[in-house]
């Protein structure tokens, strides 16, 4: 379902593709008006994928989407299905990728010019080879607390080769890296595991590349303690107040690094 952004005190930014978030048809009406007003401020158009919430999940879809073999929770398939959904939707559309939020997630006022700088990086990973562009996924936020190190940093430079997933509450996904996933997934016989994990997964057998952006320019809001999780058992507020000081201590550890 689109929704089109209030007025803008801000330009919109620069975006190869499209914006989609990952939401729930009935529910989380804070999170709806938190997005709203968030993309709202920042000028710029974006789709809901409401499509995917656990009712959707019949037997033909489970068959379609999922292993026999899997045995990670119905949110986390849920949520994963959005993440597919959308995928196709690049896909169907040919779009030359898009950004993908979770619907908890908080952009940094940096944001806007962050992102835009990460888009004139993107053609430098995505060189083509053989006519064709790399599969390539941009993570742009903190929830996972990994950071690159200052000694791999350059000044003006915000995309680094990354090695390990940083969650999925809002990353830029190019149109070969859905292409690749969804035919990954469909050769496997369904996905086995959720999305984050199987990104990481893609990372180690070598079939995308998986960049950091530094800095990083978004937090998910059911850690930061803005949301409960619709996933896991919610963080009580201690759990809240030792992840954001873990925040702090990682940012500096890898400051020193």
């Amino acid at each position: 379902m689109p929704a089109q952004p209030t007025s803008a005190s801000k330009p919109a930014f620069t975006i190869n593709g499209h914006i989609y978030v990952a939401h729930v048809k009935k529910g989380y009406e804070d999170r709806e008006r938190h997005i709203n007003e968030m993309m709202g401020r920042l000028g710029v158009s974006f789709s809901y994928m409401l499509d995917g919430d656990i009712p959707d999940i019949t037997p033909e879809i489970m068959a379609g989407y999922f292993s026999p073999d899997a045995a990670f929770p119905m949110p986390a398939r849920s949520c994963a299905l959005k993440h597919l959904l959308i995928y196709e939707e690049i896909v169907h559309r040919g779009l030359p990728g898009a950004l993908i939020l979770e619907d908890d997630i908080c952009l940094n006022p940096h944001f806007p010019g962050i992102f835009t700088k990460s888009m004139d990086e993107l053609p430098a990973y995505e060189h083509p080879a053989d006519g064709k562009y790399a599969p390539v996924i941009i993570s742009y936020e903190d929830t996972r607390l990994r950071f690159v190190e200052r000694s791999r940093r350059e000044k003006g430079r915000v995309l680094y080769p990354g090695d390990r997933d940083r969650m999925t509450g809002c990353y830029y996904v190019n149109l070969p890296a859905a292409e690749t996933m969804l035919r990954q997934i469909k050769n496997e016989g369904g996905l086995t595991m959720p999305i984050d994990l199987y990104h990481a997964w893609m990372l180690r057998q070598g079939r995308l590349q998986y960049l950091w952006c530094q800095p990083t320019v978004a937090t998910q809001g059911s850690h930061n303690g803005m949301f409960r999780s619709g996933i896991y058992t919610a963080k009580t507020a201690w759990e809240e107040r030792k992840w954001k000081f873990k925040l702090i201590y990682r940012k500096i550890l890898y400051f020193l690094r």
